[in-house]
């Protein structure tokens, strides 16, 4: 394990992922803790957006804090989902999610396993 047992979020490292638009993110915990999982905070600027995807082994969860996203899962019409909003995503499944209204969506998400490597965007 290399990341300290204690940490504060505004010291990790930010970073856009791929096809992710008006998105910050901060990955809270690596995979490197214990493999089984990762936890990210997600940050979207209204109108930025999440473009349709699907993960091929890993499960996802979302946890929306504050703001409003709509979600689009697979052929479902889009759902607008507020503070206290969990959303449960299983492998192979396509989503979309859209910051909805005036205010940032603040998101916690749960990837397990952790997702694979990516070409995220660091984020100064």
């Amino acid at each position: 394990m290399n990341a300290p047992l204690i940490e504060h979020a505004g010291q990790l490292a930010r970073y856009a992922p791929p096809d992710h638009h008006g998105t910050v993110n901060v990955r809270l915990v690596e995979k490197d803790f214990c493999g089984t999982f990762e936890m990210i905070r997600g940050v979207v600027q209204p109108g930025g957006e999440a473009e349709p995807h699907a993960h091929e082994t890993e499960h996802q969860v979302m946890y929306v804090i504050a703001g409003e996203a709509e979600v689009t899962l697979g052929e479902a019409a889009p759902e607008i989902c507020g503070p206290g909003t969990i959303v449960r995503i299983p492998p192979k499944l396509s989503h979309r999610v859209v910051c909805h209204g005036a205010e940032p969506l603040d998101v916690v998400i749960v990837y397990s396993p952790p997702l694979p490597k990516r070409a995220d965007t660091p984020l100064e």
